[in-house]
């Protein structure tokens, strides 16, 4: 008796029959014949890791290199020495060229490379900047190990390091020299560990950044060059820290308000301090903050080096709270101008808001207040300022509530709108910036604030986890304000009240230094800002010898400030004439922003540089291993090192004239010399797509499927 047999069931074989065979035909025509051209020389499958996408050839997927890094640095008194490792790992099985861009300090003075191969130890030495870079390209091209080291901005760099071994590592060693900061009675050092990327407007003969654009602007404006680590992608490049810590007098209290800590009490007041985490991802800075239990009237901190015959003098001086000025502020005009692009978007815009909020609420009855948020574009809150009442404040609140961060960075274009016409009823213009300084025109901008600053003050307020503090302490130095960096939520009033302590209060101006011998060449910044409530004097010297009185004068209100010092009693201190000399090289470098001779400046630029063994804008620091390495018939491919974004970044999705479409279109390249090449992405290193070989077996598989069932059915129907 036949079977009976449901429709489904007879003819369910059949349909999978069919579709087996279907996917097994598509797969075996999809896995190519072995003989066909590979669009690059074929990297090895990637499984694991960060890789990096060439623009221009799909598909194509390299290894990306990896820096591992440590940093010790040695406190004593208000000077510090750094030494920071850097660890270049090649995971391929091919030589390359590690490319990498970081930040360090803006006042450091960069003094030292040394390149590790096979045991041995390279010293490198400082050169003219061309120079520099044709003795890495040729050691480069003859299979030599080399490294150079270039300043991109004050405090932005890039290591280039030639000849790693396939699946191998090369160790260079950086060494510089910095001034430790105070501020309202806490002193600190700050080691920059992360990049945002940075916003480049377009020349002005272009719509948009192009890259022939870029290639027309004067090197200082060039863009850096790096990719960035995607947000799903892990955190790379990892990082130890170690701090040894002679702060000169009985320590107060010791925090960091970026990362946990480990902290050991030394012999005779010194102090070991790690990461509680021991390594961390490079996606903050560092921030190391301490108070000391002073006297309420704080003597001068003076520090002597000698060098050559000659005296360099470090002098902090605090004026006391008594000389400090108490007369009552004066009506103002307050004009807070917000950063609303791409970069900030998340936390920093978050401690942004937060912290204008908090300001607002700091006006008095007798202020004018404004806003101009920016991105693209500046918009105003009022057309004019208005009198901060209650009416003005509420209709405040609600704009700054509303902002949300995209689009690029056009701080040129709202400072000129913060600061045109003169200030209203003869009132001080007070401009507070809110913003993580995130540009690449840096000289530009510093330049047409130069121009336009008149009698305003500008203070500028850093914001996020990295914010370039080159721009940032500069445009506060021309406006003759001061700056605050925000990098901790939790102490958003906290540091807002102390910025507006000083906005409140009449700063000292008009500051002059007196040396007893002519001969002292002093290291001031030009024009001198006027120092505010909490802040002090630093000053760097050389003398023929250290001894007689330093008085320093300046203008309280409608007084007279006096104080004195006397060298004689300055204690020995390291890597001061360093110091002195960068500071000389800032003060050169702002004078061709105020339209000096460019020939000159680059004259006593390398003058100060080449003397003192200095990276700056015209000099760079090159170690070459004279044996060669790389076999004359191995090639060498160049490899940019994917950085980390800051913790807190989450860029939105920018447009071509947003900050990450332009940090993409014009950035990143391979080489960090050329400037037409694209930028590569980056990604996590795993199998996204089954290789054409296994597409090819589970075909055969497929249609042997398909053959079987085939016959499963036709014994069913029989």
């Amino acid at each position: 008796m036949p079977r009976s047999i449901s429709f489904p069931a007879r003819y369910a074989p059949a349909l999978c029959a069919f579709l087996f065979f279907v996917f097994g035909l598509l797969a075996a025509l999809a896995a190519p014949a072995g003989s066909a051209p590979r669009p690059m020389e074929a990297p090895r499958p990637v499984e694991e890791g960060l890789v990096l996408h060439p623009p221009g050839v799909p598909g194509v997927r390299i290894k990306a290199p990896v820096v591992a890094g440590t940093a010790e640095i040695v406190v004593n008194g208000i000077t510090g020495r750094a030494t920071v490792q850097q660890t270049f790992l090649n995971p391929e099985d091919a030589w390359v060229e590690g490319i990498y861009v970081f930040p360090l300090p803006e006042d450091a003075a960069v003094d030292r490379l040394r390149l590790r191969v096979d045991g041995r130890r390279i010293e490198g030495v400082v050169a003219e900047r061309a120079a520099a870079r044709e003795r890495y390209a040729e050691a480069a091209a003859g299979g030599q190990r080399a490294s150079l080291l270039e300043q991109d901005r004050p405090n932005l760099f890039t290591m280039s390091v030639a000849n790693i071994p396939p699946n191998s590592r090369i160790e260079v060693e950086i060494g510089y020299q910095q001034a430790v900061t105070h501020q309202d009675g806490r002193y600190s050092i700050r080691f920059p560990m992360a990049v945002t990327p940075r916003y480049m407007p377009a020349p002005a003969k272009f719509r948009g950044v192009r890259q022939g654009g870029l290639d027309d602007l004067p090197a200082q404006e060039k863009p850096p060059r790096f990719p960035v680590r995607g947000p799903d992608a892990p955190e790379t490049n990892p990082m130890a820290i170690r701090v040894r810590l002679d702060p000169g007098l009985p320590l107060g209290d010791l925090k960091s308000p970026s990362h946990a800590l480990m902290v050991a009490e030394q012999d005779a007041g010194t102090y070991d301090i790690t990461l509680k985490a021991g390594v961390v991802a490079t996606d903050r800075d560092f921030v190391l903050e301490w108070t000391l239990q002073a006297p309420p009237v704080p003597a001068p901190m003076l520090f002597v080096e000698e060098v050559d015959g000659a005296a360099y003098l470090l002098a902090m001086i605090v004026p006391p709270q008594s000389h400090r000025p108490d007369a009552a502020a004066p009506p103002r005009e307050a004009v807070f101008v917000i950063d609303t692009s791409g970069s900030m978007h998340g936390t920093s815009m978050r401690q942004a808001r937060d912290a204008l909020l908090f300001a607002l609420g700091r006006l008095g009855a007798r202020d004018r207040v404004n806003i101009v948020a920016f991105s693209d574009r500046p918009r105003r809150l009022f057309a004019e300022s208005r009198e901060a009442d209650a009416a003005s404040l509420d209709a405040a609140r609600s704009f700054v509530a509303a902002l949300d961060a995209d689009g690029g960075t056009e701080i040129g274009l709202a400072l000129e709108q913060a600061l045109e016409g003169p200030a209203e009823d003869g009132r001080l213009r007070q401009v507070i910036l809110l913003t993580d300084g995130a540009v690449g025109n840096e000289a530009a901008l510093l330049s047409r604030l130069r121009r336009s600053i008149g009698e305003s003050r500008l203070f500028t307020v850093a914001i996020g986890s990295a914010p370039n503090g080159y721009f940032m302490r500069e445009a506060a130095r021309i406006g003759r304000g001061a700056m605050l960096h925000i990098s901790d939520m939790s102490q958003v009033g906290r540091q807002v009240s102390a910025l507006f302590a000083k906005l409140e209060r009449p700063a000292l101006t008009d500051i002059a230094a007196l040396f007893p011998l002519p001969e002292a060449t002093v290291a001031l910044p030009s024009p001198v800002p006027d120092l505010y409530v909490g802040e002090p004097l630093v000053l760097t010297a050389r003398l023929p010898k250290a001894t007689g009185p330093l008085v320093l004068t300046g203008r309280a209100g409608t007084g007279r400030w006096r104080g004195d010092a006397a060298l004689d009693a300055a204690r020995p201190g390291t890597g001061i004439a360093k110091l002195w000399a960068r500071a000389r090289v800032d003060r050169e470098m702002g004078r061709l922003r105020s339209g000096a001779d460019a020939a000159a400046v680059r004259l006593a630029v390398l003058d100060l540089a080449l003397r003192h063994g200095l990276l700056t804008d015209y000099t760079s620091l090159v170690a070459v291993d004279e044996v060669a390495a790389r076999p004359a018939d191995e090639a060498m491919a160049a490899r940019p090192v994917p950085v980390n974004p800051p913790a807190g970044w989450t860029p939105p999705d920018a447009g071509p004239h947003g900050k990450a479409g332009l940090n993409r279109a014009a950035a990143g390249a391979l080489s960090p010399h050329s400037a037409s090449a694209a930028v590569p992405t980056v990604t996590l290193g795993v199998p996204t797509a089954t290789p054409a070989a296994t597409m090819g077996i589970l075909g055969l598989l497929a249609l042997l499927a398909a053959g079987l069932l085939w016959a499963f059915r036709r014994r069913l129907a029989a």
